[in-house]
């Protein structure tokens, strides 16, 4: 995890042969130095995937294109919204699909933009799955995530800070707590219950919001949910928090 919030957001997956950068929401100078953090060389990735198309997912998206040699996928559904983007270096697909030795599925996930998806990543028996910026988790997203190695999920609010926050007005309250704004904290909570029962070992919360969450807030809500269904964090499951500001730990999958 290169970055996670509203301010920016960047995810880099690898399988040792070929790498993928999904969401290119911080300005180069940024995205450069957290690459350069982690050991990554940007001329290395071979491919961008965009989850869609607000600012803090796309900001340095034309500017990596220039620069670098990867190619961009994008759904048939996107082809339009992206073509301020130049060059031949675009792929478009409509199902799953390979990025080298990874195998890609994308699921619509609810956010109020043009669109929005979901992704799995599969290599042998290693499945990453990301879902952020959503306001309710279906039956669906849960199908396409569940027996995931790992989890990238929103975990964007504390309900009692929201409600209570001076600076945000009622409509925009009303937006991300509705079914196509942002995951609370209890929401995330229980999608994470439900795919623990799957299988998933490692959980990243994500897309945390500065003003009305907080990571030691997120972290011990949902320890605290899964505890009381008897799912230990720590024993049964282990859960990191994605940060804003600096790039997480690298995670490494084996086979299960």
């Amino acid at each position: 995890m290169l970055a996670s919030g509203s301010g920016g957001n960047a995810v880099y997956i690898s399988s040792g042969k070929t790498s993928i950068l999904v969401d290119v929401g911080l300005s180069m100078p940024r995205l450069l130095k957290r690459l350069d953090i982690a050991n990554i060389d940007p001329s290395t990735i071979d491919a961008v995937l965009v989850t869609h198309e607000h600012t803090d997912h796309v900001i340095g998206l034309e500017s990596f294109m220039k620069r670098f040699p990867a190619t961009l996928h994008v759904h048939t559904s996107t082809v339009d919204i992206f073509s301020y983007i130049q060059g031949e270096r675009i792929s478009v697909f409509d199902a799953g699909f390979d990025i080298g030795d990874i195998r890609v599925t994308h699921f619509p996930v609810p956010h109020d933009s043009k669109f929005c998806f979901g992704y799995t990543f599969t290599n042998g028996d290693a499945k990453v799955s990301i879902a952020t910026d959503l306001g309710r988790v279906t039956e669906d997203i849960l199908t396409h995530m569940a027996g995931s190695q790992l989890v990238v999920i929103e975990c964007n609010h504390d309900l009692l800070r929201l409600t209570g926050n001076k600076k945000y007005p009622l409509v925009l309250k009303r937006r991300i707590t509705g079914s196509f704004g942002h995951l609370s904290n209890p929401s995330c909570a229980l999608a994470v219950y439900r795919l623990a029962q799957t299988g998933v070992s490692q959980v990243i919360l994500a897309h945390l919001s500065e003003e009305n969450n907080s990571p030691n807030l997120a972290y011990n809500f949902v320890k605290d949910f899964l505890g009381t269904k008897g799912i230990i964090e720590g024993q049964d499951i282990w859960i990191d928090v994605a940060l804003q500001d600096e790039p997480s730990k690298r995670f490494e999958l084996g086979a299960k």
